[in-house]
């Protein structure tokens, strides 16, 4: 419990303090909020009630970060959180930097350039003659066709290499940038915690002395510093609420990481997949074709490699083509739709409406309580005068 207040301390400022609370809490150790499911019911709760549903470490932070806020500072309802609120805006511009530079499309490229190049490559042992159509290519023909083509697949495969290691390294760069998202999210609702607390406790026990230190002095300067401390202690509400609200935003930013992260994993599957399965696989076929066209039946036996070639490209290509064009439109898709961003503006600016209007009419009964407290300060004098006239 804090030192009793005076109104002669809200003249003045008092000395800032540093809050360690936070300093070193490492990973998170648990949820500092409950589930959606359980929202309507925890937002009912005393500040207490939901302090007391913490891990015992997080009870320990808002609790020592409580015991720490001092009203009386100059500043403190808007400077309080500017830490946690700092730190969640540097990290929001770290992501931002970080897919602005991401070139997620030259990996679909690369897939894409492989297939063009086998599927015109004429590899099947025929090549496409005007008027005549399809006219057989010697084996030299097709055995230098072959090398050229597989030169070129080659070096796709290794800047394929290149683009699935830059992306093995962006995944795990995105892990550190969900922990460090998690840890920035538990920081924030622990000083919301505190901080609506600290206000609680505030308002139960310290600011009734002060109100009736108030009444007492009959000084109307005295009430005017009561009132203008009424003030700071709304504003630091209004802070808290800034403070939740950047939360969630903290929160939405987890799933927005997982969805780049797994659209980066959908591509380096599907470059493994290529390069270990598709690839050998299309040479074997070529190998069995160039062998095939040495035998007897050279042009029959040919004809039939050209139609299980043809059929494993067709196949490949069509495997190929779904795999990339499924894992460029995962990585085109923006993160957040443009209907979720529409539904939780139109709950913002409802809140806010709502919250004006309930602070329009609170403050509307405060005033018309205060009217009515004054006539009857004013009609018990003078009920006193005129009973001590009487006497």
């Amino acid at each position: 419990m804090p030192n009793q207040i005076t109104l002669a301390d809200l003249t003045k400022g008092s000395a800032s303090i540093t809050n360690p609370a936070l300093a070193g809490t490492g990973a998170p150790t648990g949820d500092v909020v409950p589930s959606a499911a359980d929202a309507a019911a925890v937002a009912a709760l005393t500040p207490d009630q939901q302090i007391a549903k913490l891990p015992a470490v997080d009870q320990t932070a808002v609790n020592q970060l409580a015991g720490q806020i001092d009203f009386t500072r100059d500043g403190i309802e808007s400077t309080y959180g500017k830490d946690a609120q700092r730190a969640t805006s540097t990290f929001a511009d770290e992501i931002l930097s970080d897919t602005r530079s991401k070139d997620t499309g030259e990996a679909g490229e690369l897939l894409n350039t492989m297939l063009v190049t086998i599927d015109e490559a004429e590899l099947g042992g025929f090549r496409k003659v005007p008027i005549l159509g399809q006219v057989a290519v010697s084996i030299d023909k097709l055995r230098r066709r072959y090398q050229k083509v597989d030169a070129q697949i080659d070096e796709i495969i290794t800047r394929l290499e290149a683009a699935q290691a830059k992306l093995v390294a962006d995944i795990s760069m995105y892990n550190t940038m969900y922990q460090q998202n998690a840890q920035q999210y538990r920081e924030l609702k622990i000083t919301v915690l505190a901080g609506k607390k600290a206000l609680a406790d505030f308002r139960a026990t310290q600011l009734p002395a002060l109100e009736a230190e108030a009444d007492r002095s009959g000084d109307p300067m005295q009430a005017q510093v009561l009132k203008d401390f009424k003030s700071k202690l709304d504003r630091f509400e209004k802070r808290l609420d800034d403070l939740d609200r950047i939360s969630v935003v903290t929160l939405q930013t987890a799933p927005q990481i997982k969805i780049i992260q797994n659209a980066d994993q959908t591509i380096v599957d599907k470059i493994d997949t290529t390069i270990s399965t598709t690839i050998p696989v299309w040479k074997s076929q070529m190998v069995i074709a160039l062998g095939l066209s040495n035998q007897r039946k050279a042009l029959d036996l040919q004809n039939k490699a050209d139609d299980v070639t043809n059929k494993l490209l067709q196949r490949n290509a069509a495997a190929l083509h779904k795999g990339a064009v499924d894992a460029e439109k995962a990585n085109q898709r923006s993160v957040v739709e443009i209907d979720t961003l529409e539904k939780i503006n139109s709950e913002l600016i409802a809140t806010l409406k709502e919250t004006v209007q309930i602070q329009k009419e609170g403050k509307a009964n405060r005033e018309a309580a205060q009217a009515k407290m004054r006539q009857i300060e004013a009609d018990l004098k003078q009920a006193l005068l005129d009973n001590a006239q009487q006497m």
